[in-house]
């Protein structure tokens, strides 16, 4: 048998979210942020109440070289966590959020105030609502309980006489049996804090490789660990200021903003996503398994770690995040998109085709010297254009960035970055293209096909009408242009009832691309199935 990666240990509920708190045990966002719903959270409550097992951590000692980005108090008395969560975060983010009663950052970066009620008589949780908070027979937030931890004999009396005056009020009285039950469940819900949880703590020796290995092997959720997950827990770690200007970015671009902000009307980029545009312009890494050990600092010739590569990296990569999430360049890029006709959202149907046509938009302003942005945008926006609707990113797509990467190597000057753009949209637009493979992907009656939005985009470009109108089509996918439904609707220009009646049987023969267009959504009520 080989070396034992890891050692077997058990934490009472208590301990673990004092070092939380302390900053001893990070809470480094590896996996994602917060997912879990309301729901979910109560139930892991209810699972502890009823001593049920609630799953093993795993951890991964820390080698203490660095900051890491917790949930807990702003300021730790430990400047570098011993351990970082590996498997475990969203359970002990609801545990800690919970019962400390502060809020997490969700999937969407807005903040989110978890309350999980308890009913002291029927020993049950809920997750808290208004008809809740106004009942005398609930505790609506746990987290007072343990806020008067201390303090439990007049806690639990407290609510015993409010509960019993509202029971008064009411023509009913508190029995001697309920009121030592409330005492007794009360006890029990704040009996959890010497709740034991299991924990495997993997050798700060053992390198990411093997960390994901047993991650996947004892993960009873199915989530693998992904490179992005150790690069971002890689920058909580070595340098959190880079991690913070990502995560801000991101939060900016879903926040409504008149100016100054990522935010746009296209895309909402998430952390991952800064992190392949960054790696792919800044390393020409479209592999982020390369990128991640590069980021480690190893030498590629010797196989060997250095702390200086490492240190040299990790400046390229704040230089190369500077260009990325300069603001000027992020909505120069969208105007590229616009520029395409893709001008909301609901065009857009691949995230990996914005993240690499950036990537390429970064490459020929810095790479190759574009400074003319007429020049630039016109290029890129026909990039977008060609891999929007030929879906060129959709397969193997690390494969074909790292090609495009490896074939620019070769390119040198302006001229030759845009005859290279102008032979990769010939290579894919052919003849053949136009007259098999396009009219081949119409027949679907998918509302996401890529040829339907490139129809749409099209329609923006031109300037065409809606159909039976005089409004053109790109002032329907304008913001605030809907109402309770989509202002712009797609119209069957052969009604179904008519294709039924002559042998087509099928949605998916009646409902096919090519015989929609678009049409206000007044227009289509009245014109029905004529």
């Amino acid at each position: 048998m080989d070396t034992i990666l890891y050692n077997e240990v058990s934490y009472q509920l208590e301990h673990l979210l004092l070092e939380i708190q302390s900053g001893r045990l990070g809470l480094p966002d590896i996996q994602r942020p917060f997912v879990w719903k309301n729901s979910k959270v109560r139930d892991l409550f209810d699972s502890m109440l009823r001593g049920y097992p609630i799953g093993y951590l795993l951890l991964w000692e820390s080698s203490g070289n660095g900051t890491s980005k917790q949930i807990g108090e702003d300021a730790h008395s430990h400047s570098s966590p011993s351990h970082l969560i590996i498997d475990g975060q969203q359970r002990l983010t609801s545990l800690y959020a919970v019962i400390k009663g502060v809020s997490v950052i969700d999937k969407n970066f807005k903040q989110r105030r978890m309350k999980i009620a308890f009913h002291p008589l029927e020993r049950r949780f809920e997750v808290s609502t208004a008809p809740i908070e106004r009942s005398p027979e609930w505790i609506s937030d746990i987290s007072d309980v343990f806020k008067n931890i201390t303090r439990a004999w007049g806690y639990k009396n407290n609510f015993i006489e409010r509960l019993e005056d509202a029971r008064v009020r009411n023509g009913k009285e508190l029995s001697d049996e309920e009121r030592e039950l409330i005492s007794s469940n009360i006890q029990s819900l704040l009996n959890l804090k010497d709740y034991k949880i299991p924990a495997l703590s993997i050798n700060a020796s053992s390198d990411e490789d093997a960390v994901a290995d047993i991650f996947v092997r004892v993960n009873s959720g199915g989530t693998n660990l992904t490179e992005t997950d150790f690069i971002l827990t890689l920058l909580s770690v070595v340098d959190d200021s880079l991690r913070n200007k990502i995560e801000e970015f991101c939060i900016d671009a879903i926040k409504p903003s008149s100016s100054g902000t990522s935010y746009n009307q296209l895309f909402a980029p998430q952390p991952q996503h800064i992190i392949r545009i960054a790696m792919a312009f800044g390393f020409k890494r479209a592999r982020l398994r390369y990128a991640y050990m590069l980021l480690r600092g190893k030498d590629f010739e010797t196989e060997e770690f250095s702390e200086d590569l490492q240190k040299d990296n990790f400046r390229i990569l704040s230089t190369v995040l500077d260009k990325v999430l300069n603001l000027n360049n992020w909505h120069e890029f969208i105007n590229c998109v616009l520029s395409a006709g893709y001008i909301s959202n609901e065009l857009i149907l691949a995230e990996n085709n914005l993240v690499y046509t950036y990537m390429m938009f970064l490459i020929g302003k810095y790479y190759y010297g574009i400074t003319n942005k007429h020049v630039l945008r016109k290029c890129i926006s026909r990039w977008y254009y060609m891999v929007a609707v030929s879906a060129y990113y959709s397969t193997s797509t690390e494969t074909k960035v790292q090609a495009d990467l490896n074939d620019l190597k070769a390119i040198e000057g302006e001229e030759g970055f845009l005859k290279f753009i102008d032979d990769r949209i010939e290579s894919v637009f052919t003849n053949d293209y136009f007259s098999i493979t396009l009219p081949n992907h119409m027949e679907t009656s998918s509302p996401n096909s890529p040829a339907w939005k490139a129809y749409c985009a099209a329609h923006v470009l031109l300037d065409v009408k809606a159909l039976f109108s005089n409004v053109l089509v790109k002032n329907l996918f304008g913001p605030g242009s809907s109402g309770s439904r989509s202002a712009v609707e797609k119209h069957h220009l052969f009604p179904k009832a008519y294709l039924s009646k002559i042998g087509f049987n099928t949605d998916r023969e009646r409902n096919q691309i090519a015989n929609f267009e678009y049409i206000e959504w007044s227009d289509n009520m009245e014109i029905s199935d004529d």
